[in-house]
């Protein structure tokens, strides 16, 4: 009976502590993604006229925006975490420069 108390006592300090931790692959993705369409660096970037029709994986770290006929590199940068920090990736959505081939050729 003695150990039930102290059980319990270690049971509710672990309880306690906050625990975050890095998100599945999938859901990580998602967060990706979410993140370049909300973007208002990215919307700056691409054609009045256009909206997003897809957002292509090309490689880790990676994606490519198509909106209409133009193409806009978009890649995730990760930011350090603080000391001691865990939990979800940290990270900013850098625009590359915007290529629109068919509007060159008219």
């Amino acid at each position: 009976m003695k150990r039930l108390p102290t059980t319990l006592a270690i049971g509710f300090l672990f309880a306690a502590i906050p625990a975050t931790a890095a998100l599945p692959p999938k859901y990580q993705r998602l967060a990706e993604l979410k993140a370049i369409l909300e973007s208002s660096e990215v919307q700056a970037l691409l054609p009045d006229d256009q909206q997003v029709d897809r957002i292509e994986y090309v490689r880790p770290d990676l994606y490519r925006v198509s909106a209409g006929t133009c193409f806009l590199p978009v890649a995730i940068v990760e930011r350090p975490a603080p000391a001691g920090m865990v939990g979800p990736r940290h990270f900013d959505v850098i625009p590359g420069e915007l290529d629109c081939p068919a509007e060159a050729t008219e």
